[in-house]
């Protein structure tokens, strides 16, 4: 089955300064080692939105999978630095009914993402939210 959309990680969002750190030193070998490995690391992240849940899974070699069902969605908004606005990276913060417990903080391209979750916002009936907040 394949995802409705896909969210990945910014390397210049997640970890820009550390990068940097490793090209000013660069002359050193552990530097660029620790360089590769924050670059794959943060390329290995994907966010993949189904119909009824997100799937978040990172990691190389210990490879982590988290499956959340989606909830009620009721806002969505977006935090982005001025480094997020050149770069394109932001975090995109998710108020639901219950509990977001996954990591979207750095997201390339976050306005798409924001996009995707207000669609799904538009789909879902506000009795239902109004139902479950008098109970």
């Amino acid at each position: 089955m394949q995802p409705n959309y896909v969210a990945k990680k910014s390397v210049a969002g997640e970890c820009g300064g550390k990068i940097f750190l490793c090209v000013l030193l660069c002359w050193l070998i552990v530097p660029i080692i620790i360089m590769i490995c924050l670059i794959v690391k943060t390329k290995k992240f994907r966010l993949e939105f189904y119909d009824t849940r997100v799937i978040m899974r990172r990691g190389v070699f210990n490879t982590e999978e988290q499956q959340s069902l989606l909830t009620t969605i009721v806002g969505v908004r977006i935090n982005q630095t001025m480094g997020g606005q050149i770069f394109n990276y932001g975090d995109v913060i998710v108020d639901m009914v219950g509990r977001w417990d996954v990591d979207t903080h750095a997201i390339k391209e976050p306005n798409g993402l924001k996009k995707y979750l207000e669609s799904l916002m538009n789909k879902q009936n506000p009795q239902k939210l109004q139902q479950f907040i008098a109970n």
